[in-house]
């Protein structure tokens, strides 16, 4: 007698675990949470719990069901496959890249990809890395702009053998000299300070052209740090 009612509690736990699914990553089998199961006949449809695990039981009739959640492939499964696999369904992660933007190369937003010049950035966490002691530090330390200096803590930066007046300096978009600074090696791009800036990007190339003729050797253009105002008074 008592073997007959395991018996029957074991096929009640059967009955009532092929009805539950449970849906899994494919590359970490941990359980995928919020992931919807639809059916157009009959229309019905399922949300999976924390434990990656959704009632099916009225989807027994569908010819069809698929299974979706933002970032992974949409997987489409009928009840006889499930009830094959023991109502366990692995996911795949769906892998898509957003190209970089870069706004200074042409004066208007474009990926960088399309960009048919040579342009460097150097981002905040990087400067932070670097620890520059001065800003043409900063340019130097990307392998591009050579260093010109004749002091401890100067710097003149050169590119393409341009210097000073070939070599236009913009910080937030406002120029900081011109073509009629004197030839020769400066020292100004030292009177920013390195870690207050946010991104620093060098254009190389016939596109700083577009900045004038100020700009025939190059364009290193700096962008401060934004502010964040406190919501206290």
């Amino acid at each position: 007698m008592r073997t007959f009612l395991l018996s029957i509690l074991l096929f009640c736990f059967c009955q009532i675990n092929a009805q539950t699914i449970t849906i899994r990553d494919k590359e970490t089998t941990n359980p995928i949470e919020l992931a919807t199961i639809v059916s157009n006949n009959p229309n019905t449809q399922a949300i999976t719990n924390s434990s990656g695990q959704a009632d099916i039981s009225e989807f027994k009739n569908s010819a069809w069901m698929e299974i979706r959640i933002i970032g992974y492939t949409v997987k489409r499964t009928t009840y006889q496959e499930l009830l094959a696999d023991n109502f366990v369904i692995s996911l795949s992660p769906s892998i898509f890249s957003i190209d970089q933007v870069v706004v200074s190369a042409n004066r208007w937003g474009q990926a960088k990809r399309d960009v048919p010049v040579k342009i460097t950035t150097t981002r905040q966490a990087q400067i932070a890395f670097n620890n520059p002691q001065t800003t043409a530090d900063l340019l130097g330390a990307t392998g591009d702009v050579f260093i010109q200096k004749s002091q401890q803590g100067g710097g003149s930066p050169m590119i393409r053998g341009f210097a000073t007046n070939r070599l236009l300096i913009v910080v937030d978009g406002v120029r900081m000299n011109n073509a009629i600074f004197r030839s020769g090696n400066l020292q100004n791009v030292i009177s920013l300070d390195a870690f207050a800036v946010e991104k620093t990007e060098v254009v190389f190339g016939p596109s700083s052209v577009i900045y004038g003729s100020d700009a025939i050797g190059g364009v290193m253009s700096f962008y401060s740090l934004s502010p964040k105002v406190s919501a206290k008074n």
